[in-house]
């Protein structure tokens, strides 16, 4: 069975981080091995919660690791508090990165045009150095600007319009392809565009210098913990031998199942079902799986 360290904080209420990692990448076939950043009460989202940080723990856990003679197929990084926890966990990469380890980076730095309130050009920094060695990236569009040094400004520019933000998307992929230090693929989530009088979410996938796009119908709500959910599946199915255009759209439908699972009057900071679509989820594995 392939191994994957997961690299995130744990929060209690809010389906989120390793919440969603740990079961759906073990209904992947893939054991997921938990670093926690951060413990949240709930995550925050909700107007009142509680945490305790954990970085200081990053080394422990890579002592004891070591000392245990751990060793990974797979390492993905999600959620970094500060610029102090991001060097910690580069030097985690650089310790039980192999050559042939896959590793994927999600940078969360912001979204929607605008940067998260822990975001600071230290940890923009750091997050640029860690992307560069990932063989896959999922920024938003907001971060793949960011990473790219495309000014955040310019989403709002393009006024939701579809080929302009596609464009944008393009350029920014391109970008940080190039700056990579692997034969990386980016993956650009969640781009809501206006199409007529609809409105869709695409996803953007860079491979090979080749430019892919998948969308589904946009929903008028904003769940917690979708990215958390889409890098995982990503995550758990590249480590299975999938092809990452494949990955994409498997992740994709199995949100928007998730969604439509998730009753209207549901609050959206306790994130989406996933959980009655697990099952299908393994089905899907099953019938897609390449070797």
């Amino acid at each position: 069975m392939k191994k994957v360290a997961v690299i995130n904080d744990l929060s209690g209420f809010g389906k989120c981080s390793l919440s969603v990692a740990l079961p759906i990448i073990s209904v992947l076939s893939v054991q997921c091995v938990p670093l926690a950043t951060a413990v949240f009460t709930s995550q925050t989202g909700f107007e009142d919660y509680s945490y305790t940080d954990l970085t200081d723990m990053i080394e422990e856990y890579i002592k004891n690791w070591k000392l245990n003679n751990a060793s990974f197929d797979g390492i993905y990084s999600g959620y970094i508090t500060d610029h102090k926890q991001a060097i910690l966990v580069k030097r985690f990469i650089e310790e039980f990165r192999k050559e042939d380890t896959f590793l994927l980076i999600d940078p969360v730095l912001g979204d929607d045009g605008e940067t998260y309130k822990m975001f600071t050009n230290d940890l923009l920094n750091i997050h640029k150095e860690l992307t560069r060695q990932a063989n896959i990236i999922t920024p938003n569009l907001t971060e793949a600007c960011l990473l790219a040094d495309i000014p955040v400004g310019d989403i709002l520019k393009c006024n939701k319009e579809r080929d302009s933000l596609i464009a944008l998307a393009s350029s920014a992929a391109t970008i940080l392809s190039k700056n990579a230090l692997t034969n990386q693929e980016v993956i650009i989530t969640g781009i809501s565009v206006r199409e007529g009088d609809s409105y869709y979410v695409y996803n953007l996938v860079l491979s090979e210098g080749e430019i892919n796009l998948s969308k589904t119908p946009m929903i008028d709500k904003s769940f917690s913990g979708t990215g958390d959910i889409f890098a995982s599946i990503i995550t758990a199915l590249k480590l299975n031998g999938l092809m990452t255009f494949k990955a994409v759209e498997i992740a994709q439908d199995f949100i928007a199942e998730a969604i439509n699972d998730t009753p209207n009057d549901a609050d959206t900071r306790d994130g989406v079902y996933f959980e009655k679509e697990l099952a299908n989820l393994a089905s899907v594995l099953r019938d897609n799986i390449y070797y």
